[in-house]
């Protein structure tokens, strides 16, 4: 093995090591920013690996996609014990056609009606 692949093989290490400080911290809960910080690299640099490396883009998503499904448990869970804050958020975006606040109507027809003015429509 020549030297450029050695730094390069040393290089891929620390940044696999890297990788899993910060998706292990992340799992554990704290903000991206502070996986950064706990894995010893710039939030930046997080965002570049995102771009580069779709698989760990995924792993990001599937961790935060299970702290939302953990929170909408919760939210469940709270409408159902009674809060009734929780049961109208619930019910406002799970179904929405019956439980919303506003309701939009079409108006096919437009009509202007002036008054006070009594002139005729000579054409000109």
């Amino acid at each position: 093995m020549n030297k450029k692949e050695m730094t390069e093989n040393s290089t891929n290490s620390t940044r696999n090591r890297q990788k899993r400080a910060f998706l292990q911290s992340l799992k554990s809960g704290v903000t991206i920013k502070e996986a950064s910080d706990a894995a010893g690299i710039d939030r930046t640099t997080v965002w570049l690996w995102r771009k580069k490396w779709k698989g760990f883009n995924n792993k990001i998503f599937s961790i935060i996609d299970s702290r939302t499904q953990t929170v909408e448990d919760a939210l469940y869970g709270s409408a159902l014990s009674g809060n009734v804050a929780a049961q109208i958020f619930w019910l406002k975006n799970r179904a929405k056609d019956r439980w919303k606040d506003r309701f939009e109507h079409e108006i096919t027809e437009r009509r202007i009606i002036v008054i006070g003015e009594d002139k005729k429509d000579d054409g000109k």
